[in-house]
């Protein structure tokens, strides 16, 4: 198990497996655990806060609400002080460092940025443009519903 910080509260990786994993999380102040994965999620990820949202490394697009849950469950993480997030997929390349991007642009950060962070955390992964586009057309469709709130 790998954890690769993007900045000083988001991290993502490969799956808890073992209980040493659980610990070793633990010492870097983890507190809440997106799980990617589709058919692993049991004791060892309950340890943490956690949102099990589980789907395959199909490359498709996720569905909207995917990335409405993600996006409120990191949101209301991070109004915590002290609160550390991991997300995570079975090796720790696609799924969760596609959605630590989704979460970097999400908080603000621009595409360019947020792919450069992912990619110095982490250099072997590959941020899907799939999963990429899916979650911009989220971010557009938040952005222009919280506009027309305001006016």
């Amino acid at each position: 198990m790998k954890a690769y910080f993007v900045n000083k509260r988001l991290a993502f990786g490969s799956g808890i497996k073992t209980w040493r994993h659980v610990d070793q999380l633990q010492a870097l102040g983890i507190t809440h655990v997106i799980n990617l994965r589709a058919n692993r999620h049991g004791k060892k990820e309950e340890t943490f806060k956690t949102l099990w949202m589980p789907f395959r490394d199909d490359k498709q697009r996720r569905p909207r609400w995917f990335y409405r849950k993600a996006w409120n469950f990191y949101s209301k993480a991070m109004e915590q002080p002290n609160t550390k997030l991991f997300v995570m997929c079975r090796v720790g390349i696609c799924r969760s460092a596609s959605l630590a991007y989704f979460l970097l642009r999400s908080s603000g950060m621009g595409g360019e940025r947020a792919q450069r962070t992912v990619l110095r955390a982490r250099p072997a992964a590959s941020i899907c443009r799939a999963y990429r586009d899916a979650g911009e057309s989220w971010l557009a469709r938040a952005t222009r519903r919280r506009s027309k709130t305001r006016r």
